[in-house]
């Protein structure tokens, strides 16, 4: 029998859009090769909860589930995502305003963001079916769905777990889980990437993005009782063109480019840190005799990280033009549209650029093809 397969998603806006690729490169190879294909464990944060969600509602069938999620980020336009209307950003704009200005005598509105995003809740829960989920657990297609999110008011990663019962919980100082059915709230709190996208209420606690303070993005699915592991991440592992970009400018950094600094800390490091960290447990694991790992609960585990081979940052400059006018006009006040290329990124919910992101994720899918049919092998 083979290994239990965990996929793991990390997050990044609409870079979400290029593990959409990736997946549908997978499914492919494994139509092709003849090797089954089956997720045990899905798990997701931020925009990867989306797309772990999708697979989860579609997980007995695959293909439409790969060709499901291409649809949604094919079809994807700001207006689904966020409001873009000159009103609503103004009154943003001026809340921020009054609130940094006078926000000692009138006080301050809890949740503030720089956008609402009303409009992506009903894009997320028109194209899921949660019934379908439970559906596909309870038929064996699947073992467990789990999104993660960050709990402001403890500070602590929060992953949500929908699946088989007697499944496993933990709580490891600021690393917990909680089992419940997952809603739209779980899946849009997952993706409200910090300042840009408000707080979601789940119950009566407020969440934020789950790849805020995740310094272990592939634990649940570890948790949940994966053997082998297959992580999609959405940045390029050389940095070197960014670097580039970065060294190049000797002034002082500009907002947009600490922000950005930040965000890439909070937002996109982890996965890559983990997969390191998992790398160098496996060789301290193959040193040890095969008798000896359940005495320190450690043994290999298998596992292939895809990451971009392009700079979506870079790519996301180029087609900054395509960003709402009072969105792009904000990113300059910011700073340079350089300077703002990873924020940009997150927000270019513009169908053309994901399909772009989508085609990348194919060709590296297709370029790990033998490593990966040896991973489903196992």
């Amino acid at each position: 029998m083979n290994k239990k397969l965990g996929l793991v998603l990390s997050g990044g806006g609409a870079r979400g859009a290029y593990q959409a690729g990736v997946l549908i490169a997978i499914q492919e190879i494994s139509e092709s090769s003849g090797v089954p294909l089956r997720y045990d464990y899905l798990s997701g944060v931020s925009a990867g909860a989306i797309n772990a969600s999708s697979l989860a509602s579609n997980a007995d069938n695959l293909k439409h589930a790969c060709s499901s999620l291409a649809k949604l980020w094919t079809e994807v336009s700001f207006e689904k995502v966020f409001s873009t209307d000159s009103l609503t950003m103004g009154k943003i704009g001026l809340q921020w305003m009054r609130e940094l200005s006078l926000g000692a005598l009138t006080g301050t509105t809890p949740g503030r963001s720089l956008m609402d995003t009303s409009p992506l809740r009903n894009l997320i829960h028109d194209n899921m079916d949660y019934a379908k989920v439970e559906q596909n657990i309870e038929n064996g297609h699947l073992s467990a769905l789990a999104v993660t999110s960050i709990d402001y008011a403890k500070s602590a990663t929060t992953t949500f777990i929908q699946g088989k019962a007697n499944l496993p919980s933990w709580d490891k100082g600021r690393k917990r889980s909680e089992h419940t059915t997952i809603s739209t709230d779980h899946i849009m709190a997952s993706s409200a990437i910090p300042l840009l996208f408000p707080p979601v209420k789940v119950d009566d606690r407020y969440f934020g993005d789950g790849a805020v303070r995740n310094h272990a993005p592939c634990s649940p699915v570890i948790y949940l009782g994966a053997e082998k592991l297959l992580v999609i991440g959405v940045r390029r592992q050389s940095s070197t063109a960014y670097e580039q970009r970065a060294t190049s400018n000797t002034t002082a950094p500009s907002v947009a480019r600490v922000v950005n600094t930040i965000l890439n800390g909070a937002l996109l490091d982890a996965v890559e840190q983990d997969v390191e960290r998992l790398r160098r447990l496996n060789d301290v694991a193959s040193m040890l005799p095969a008798e000896h790992h359940h005495k320190i609960a450690l043994r290999p585990l298998d596992h292939l990280f895809i990451a971009p081979s392009a700079d979506i940052g870079e790519m996301a400059v180029q087609k900054a033009n395509k960003l709402p006018r009072i969105v792009r006009f904000m990113m300059k006040g910011l700073g340079s549209l350089q300077d703002a290329s990873e924020i940009i990124s997150y927000l270019l919910f513009d169908g053309e650029f994901c399909s772009d992101l989508i085609d990348i994720g194919y060709k590296d899918g297709m370029a790990n093809k033998e490593e990966l049919i040896k991973l489903l092998q196992k």
